[in-house]
């Protein structure tokens, strides 16, 4: 027993690691922030100072100057890896982003109208009025008719002036498919949103992003999901590799970094995507067969279900033969069965429904009926008339 006391008062000798004995400050369990209100206002933290209107700033743990740098580091550690979540696209990415739509859709079309041989007669035609014209304009002689004969493959596509007419009314983008449309749009506005949010934020610690947040921003400025299946690319890499004229990732920071400059022509882009196909093009010919690109598409929506073109409800039925599997029918009748009159039988007000087109039904008749008990039921139910049967034909219809 007297061990035993001897081990309680023993103290306790507790050991810091080489981590904890570098921390200036104890680390709470729970945050005195929470995560979403901190990535709204760290970036405005600052030491105390007399400025602030206070008499004196005494420092206890360090010298100002070592707070300072403490809190400075901490706040860019922050910016590297926290997103903002306060964010708004700004006037000349709106600007931008609407030129862009407008001339995609028109080379669209264009392309389209190319391979239409009707169309591209008329577009053909619209062309040498168009020259016509403008040498009349000019006092110069009309031109030919004849233009010249340009190989499309031997073509310098970065040398074209007009991607709409490479110089015989042909289009550049004349052989884009699905693939080359859709890595057109990536190439623009992953190169729009890297400039748009150095723009946008004016923050010079933090001129992009990471991977990890390239979904939230795309979604933030273009409103649409950002999925790396959508280019059969397992992490960014692959991506990257397919448009490598266009995005790369910064070595020491791990940003994002667009390879053309702002002021880039649109029209450019059209040139590096023609450019990318052409390549994969001559390798695919060479016997490459990885140089073949094919990129899942969105399946299209299931039309919209029809309802039934007849109705148990109300009196708006159409249906002459008995309700489907499962459909509701018509009430069963409540009370004692009614009788019929004259030339009408009697039948009992819970109705049995079969698929067959004449059910016989055997019973007896009383009072004045004129039918035998063998009569065949050639009667159906109506959902219009009375709740319990009625007269006549008014809760009955004949087939």
């Amino acid at each position: 027993e007297e061990a035993k006391e001897e081990t309680k008062d023993e103290e306790i000798v507790v050991e810091l690691t080489d981590e904890e004995k570098a921390l200036s400050y104890r680390k709470m369990p729970n945050p005195d922030m929470t995560e979403s209100v901190l990535a709204k206002s760290y970036a405005d933290f600052s030491v105390p100072s007399r400025e602030d209107g206070f008499d004196e700033v005494t420092f206890h743990w360090q010298p100002e100057g070592e707070a300072t740098k403490l809190l400075k580091d901490w706040i860019l550690s922050k910016k590297l890896t926290q997103r903002v979540e306060d964010l708004k696209p700004g006037e000349s990415f709106k600007e931008a982003w609407t030129k862009w739509q407008k001339s995609l859709q028109e080379w669209r079309k264009l392309a389209s109208d190319w391979k239409d041989t009707n169309k591209r007669k008329a577009l053909l035609a619209k062309r040498a009025e168009a020259k016509k014209k403008e040498a009349e304009e000019k006092g110069d002689e009309a031109p030919k008719d004849d233009d010249p004969e340009i190989d499309m493959e031997d073509l310098d596509v970065f040398a074209v002036n007009n991607v709409c007419d490479v110089g015989n009314g042909e289009p550049l983008f004349a052989n884009f498919v699905y693939e080359d449309w859709f890595l057109l749009s990536t190439r623009y506005e992953i190169h729009l949103l890297l400039h748009s949010f150095k723009k946008d934020l004016d923050d010079a610690d933090r001129p992009s992003f990471m991977e990890k947040d390239l979904g939230f921003y795309y979604n933030r400025y273009f409103k649409k999901a950002f999925s790396l299946k959508s280019y059969n690319a397992k992490d960014l890499a692959g991506l990257i590799e397919l448009i490598q004229d266009t995005l790369a990732v910064n070595k020491e920071t791990s940003f994002l970094e667009p390879v053309l400059g702002e002021d880039t022509p649109i029209t450019n882009f059209v040139k590096l995507v023609e450019e990318h196909r052409r390549d994969r093009q001559r390798r695919l010919d060479a016997g490459d067969e990885t140089a073949e690109l094919k990129l899942p598409r969105n399946a299209p929506a299931p039309p919209a279900r029809q309802p039934p073109s007849g109705s148990w409800q109300g009196g708006s039925s159409h249906r002459s033969g008995p309700p489907a599997v499962g459909s509701r029918g018509p009430p069963p009748a409540r009370g004692p069965p009614s009788h019929s009159h004259g030339n009408s039988s009697q039948y009992s007000s819970r109705s049995t429904y079969s698929s067959s087109s004449a059910q016989k039904r055997a019973y007896t008749p009383t009072g004045a009926s004129s039918y035998s008990s063998k009569q065949p039921r050639t009667s159906s139910y109506s959902g219009g008339g009375a709740g319990s049967g009625g007269y006549g034909g008014g809760s009955y219809y004949r087939r």
